[in-house]
C-alpha cells in the first residue's frame, strides 16, 4: 500500500500554519503599570495564566489539525494502486465479454467476475495514469482512440457492459492493437495490455500465444472451474432441405455434451421439444457423456409456400444460451433445374421430361451459369468441369451427371481426384441391355408397384459406360445396375446416388436419346426420374447470419419498396433499419432470435440467428506468458490492480472531530451558585 493524491494544489498544507500565526500575532504585551491596590488581583491573574497555559496549547494543537485535515481533503489522498512517478502508466484492459462469460462458474458468472476485476483495475489508476477499454464480443472496440485520464467514463462503460450472445472475430488482431496503443502514450509512461477472459480454448488459445513473449502482458483468468459441463444443440438438417408443399421431411436434430470438470461415464437424459408452425413435439435422448447424439422428427411440410420456421429445445443447464436452436425452411412451390448440354438434342427425351415435371421450373443452357439451383442436369461433362460440378455440390446443389458414353473424362477426377476416363460400350450385334433394380428398398422406388417397375427395366439399352465405372462409384449407393452377362464377373452400375460435400451427385449411366435408349418411351420415365430428384436433395446447411458479426440485409422483391420495408423481432419490436442501394440493412449486430423482413402484415422474408457454436465449448486453458498471470481474487485484493481506498471522507471526519473537541474545551465553567441574600 503506497499513499499518493490525485489534487497536485500542495500549497494547501500550508492552511495548518494559520492557527499558529493568528496565535502568534494575538500575543501582545501591554505596558506595565504598578499600582498597589492591584498587585493582589495580578498575582491571581498569573496563576490563572500559569494554568490556563497547557489549556491554550492544546487548543492550538486542535486548530492546527483541523486545518490540516481541511486541507489534506482537498488533495484527495488515497491509499493502494500503483503510483508510477509524475509520467504515470498506461493500461489498456481488453474484457473478453463474449457469449461463453455468460456461464455460470461456482457461485458467480464468469462476467460478473471479470466487470470486478475491470472495476478494481480502474480505481487503481492515479491522477496521472491513462487507460482505454477494449471489448472483445464480435468485432473488437476500443472505447477510446487512444488511452486517456477518464477514470469516471471507464467506470461508466463497465457498468453498461454485459455478456453477449457472440463470438470474437480477430482476437490476436485485437491484442496486437492494444499493445500498438501503448506506443502512441508520450511521457514515459509504463505500459500494460491486462486481459480479463475464461480463456476458453477454442477462441483464445491461439490468440494468447502470439503474445507470450510480451512481458507488458498481464492475464486475468476469472473462470474457477477448468471445464463447465454442458449440453447444447449443435445443428439442425431437414432432408430434403428445400421441400415442396405436402411433402414429407424428416428433421435431425443433433446434441453434443461437453464434459465437465470431472469427467464420467454413462449418459445424460434429456428431451428436445420441437416447434413447427402450431405443431408441438417432444423425444427423449440419452447423450453419451462427452459425446454426440441425434433426434429425428418425421414431419409434413406446410400446404402453402413460404418460410416454415422449426424451433429446437432442451432443458435448460448452466450455460442455457445455447439449448435452442433455430432453422427457417423455404417450402417452394417449385424448384429450379438446371440443364446443361452442348446442344439441347443431346438431352434428349429427359430435357422433355424435365419440362413437364410439375414441381420443376427447367432452363436449358449450353454452359453452367453462375446462378444457382435446386438441380443441375449436365450432359457430357468433361475433366475441365469437374471443379464446377464440386463446386454446385459442396454448396448443396444435387447434380445428375450423364455421362460421354463414347469416353467419359470427368467422373475419375470428380470421384477419384485423379485424371483418367472411363470407355463407353455400343452393342453392334443387334442385341441390347436390361437393367434390374439393385436396392428395390430405396424410398425413391417406394411409389411404384415391383410389377411396373419390371416392365420398365426391361426396355432396352444400347449404350453404356464400362464395368470401369463400378471402381470409381466404389463406396457409393447403386439403385439400380445391368446384370453381368458372360464375359462380366460384377454388375455394371446404371445409376448411382452419392453424397459429396453437401449436396447428392446422381451418375445416371443410360442414355438418353431415342436412338441409344427404348427408355423414353415409357410412361414410367418422368415419375421415375423426378421421383429421383425428389429424394437425392440433401440437407445442405446453407449460410446464416453469424450472431455478433453479422448484419441483417434483404433486397425487396419486385414490385416492393425498400422504403416500406420494416425489420421485427420475434417481440415484434422494430428494429432501426438504413436503405442503401435498393437493399435494406439493419443498423444493430444480428443476436439470437428469429427475424422477420415485413411489409404491412405481410411477411418478406424470415431469418434465423443461432448461437454462435463455438462459445458451448466452456473448458479454459492457462497461458503461459512473460507478463503476471493472475487469478480474479489475486487481481482484486493485491499488486498493482488492488482498489484505491479514499482518504478524504476520513479527513472530513478528523476535522469535525477537532472542532467538537476544542467546543468541549472552550467550553465556560458553570460559576457556583451564589447563596440568596434575604
Amino acid at each position: 500500500m503506497n499513499l499518493s493524491f490525485d489534487n497536485p494544489t500542495w500549497w494547501l498544507l500550508a492552511a495548518a500554519l494559520v492557527p499558529l500565526v493568528v496565535h502568534l500575532v494575538a500575543r501582545t504585551r501591554p505596558k506595565e503599570r504598578r499600582f498597589s491596590s492591584v498587585q493582589l488581583l495580578q498575582e491571581l491573574v498569573r496563576l490563572q495564566a500559569r494554568r490556563a497555559r497547557p489549556k491554550d496549547w492544546l487548543v492550538l494543537l486542535l486548530r492546527t489539525l483541523l486545518c490540516a485535515c481541511i486541507a489534506g481533503a482537498f488533495l484527495l489522498p488515497h491509499i493502494g494502486g500503483d503510483a508510477e512517478g509524475d509520467s504515470g502508466r498506461a493500461v489498456v484492459i481488453v474484457l473478453d465479454n463474449t457469449a461463453s462469460m455468460g456461464a455460470a462458474d461456482g457461485q458467480q458468472v464468469r462476467m460478473n467476475r471479470a466487470l470486478e476485476v475491470a472495476q478494481a483495475a480502474v480505481q487503481s489508476l492515479s491522477r496521472a495514469d491513462r487507460a482505454n477499454l477494449l471489448t472483445l464480443a464480435g468485432y473488437p472496440h476500443f472505447l477510446f482512440d487512444r488511452p486517456e485520464s477518464a477514470r469516471p467514463m471507464l467506470l461508466r462503460e463497465l457498468a453498461r457492459t454485459q455478456s453477449r450472445p457472440a463470438a470474437s472475430a480477430g482476437v490476436a488482431e485485437a491484442l496486437a492493437a492494444a499493445r500498438r496503443q501503448l506506443e502512441t502514450v508520450a511521457g514515459g509512461a509504463s505500459g500494460q495490455v491486462l486481459l480479463i477472459s475464461d480463456f476458453q480454448t477454442s477462441t483464445m488459445q491461439e490468440a494468447v500465444a502470439e503474445m507470450a513473449d510480451d512481458e507488458k502482458l498481464c492475464c486475468v483468468n476469472v473462470a474457477q472451474t477448468r471445464a463447465v459441463e454442458n449440453t447444447t444443440i449443435d445443428s439442425m438438417a431437414l432432408t430434403p432441405a428445400k421441400p415442396l408443399p405436402g411433402q414429407k421431411v424428416t428433421l435431425t436434430v443433433a446434441l453434443q455434451h461437453r464434459q465437465g470438470a470431472v469427467e464420467r461415464e454413462g449418459v445424460v437424459p434429456l428431451s428436445v421439444t420441437l416447434s413447427a408452425g402450431n405443431l408441438r413435439l417432444s423425444q427423449p435422448c440419452e447423450v453419451p457423456c462427452g459425446g454426440r447424439s441425434s433426434v429425428r422428427f418425421e414431419l409434413t411440410a406446410p400446404q402453402e409456400g413460404g418460410d416454415w420456421l422449426l424451433t429446437a429445445r432442451t432443458e435448460a443447464d448452466a450455460f442455457p444460451g445455447d439449448n435452442t436452436r433455430y432453422l427457417v425452411v423455404p417450402v417452394a412451390e417449385k424448384l429450379d433445374c438446371l440443364a446443361i448440354a452442348a446442344d439441347r438434342a443431346h438431352l434428349g427425351f429427359m430435357l422433355r421430361a424435365l419440362e413437364n415435371i410439375p414441381f420443376l421450373h427447367t432452363l436449358y443452357l449450353p454452359s453452367l451459369p453462375e446462378t444457382a439451383a435446386d438441380f443441375v442436369v449436365w450432359h457430357a461433362p468433361t475433366a475441365a468441369d469437374a471443379p464446377a460440378i464440386r463446386e454446385r455440390l459442396e454448396a448443396g446443389e444435387t447434380v445428375l451427371i450423364v455421362p460421354d458414353f463414347v469416353k467419359d473424362t470427368a467422373l475419375m477426377p470428380l470421384l477419384q481426384a485423379q485424371d483418367g476416363d472411363i470407355a463407353g460400350e455400343l452393342r453392334t450385334d443387334g442385341g441390347h441391355w436390361k437393367t434390374q433394380l439393385t436396392s428395390a428398398e430405396d424410398e425413391s422406388f417406394s411409389i411404384f408397384g415391383t410389377e411396373a417397375l419390371a416392365g420398365w427395366t426391361q426396355e432396352g439399352v444400347y449404350r453404356r459406360l464400362g464395368s470401369d465405372i463400378g471402381k470409381v462409384v466404389s463406396g457409393a449407393r447403386v439403385l439400380m445396375s445391368y446384370p453381368p452377362d458372360e464375359e462380366e464377373s460384377q454388375p455394371v452400375p446404371a445409376l448411382v446416388r452419392r453424397a459429396v460435400g453437401r449436396g447428392e451427385l446422381l451418375i445416371w449411366n443410360m442414355p438418353v436419346t431415342a436412338r441409344d435408349s427404348r427408355q423414353g418411351f415409357s410412361p414410367l420415365y418422368l415419375p421415375l426420374l423426378a421421383e429421383q430428384l425428389l429424394h437425392t436433395r440433401g440437407s445442405a446447411d446453407e449460410a446464416e447470419p453469424v450472431a455478433g458479426l453479422d448484419y441483417l440485409q434483404f433486397v425487396p422483391p419486385v414490385g416492393v419498396s425498400a422504403q416500406e420495408v420494416r425489420l421485427l423481432n420475434a417481440a415484434g419490436d422494430s428494429l432501426p433499419i438504413a436503405v442503401r442501394n435498393n437493399s435494406v440493412r439493419c443498423e444493430q449486430v444480428a443476436e439470437p432470435g428469429v427475424y422477420r423482413w415485413v411489409v404491412g402484415e405481410r411477411v418478406l422474408c424470415t431469418v434465423a440467428v443461432n448461437f454462435p457454436r463455438e462459445e458451448s465449448d466452456l473448458r479454459f486453458f492457462t497461458p503461459e506468458v512473460a507478463g503476471e498471470l493472475l487469478s480474479a481474487q489475486e487481481a482484486v485484493q493485491g499488486g498493482t490492480l488492488a482498489a484505491r481506498v479514499p482518504l478524504w471522507p476520513w479527513l472530513l471526519a478528523a476535522a469535525f472531530l477537532f472542532f467538537v473537541l476544542e467546543l468541549l474545551i472552550c467550553r465556560p465553567t458553570r460559576a457556583a451558585q451564589r447563596p440568596s441574600v434575604s
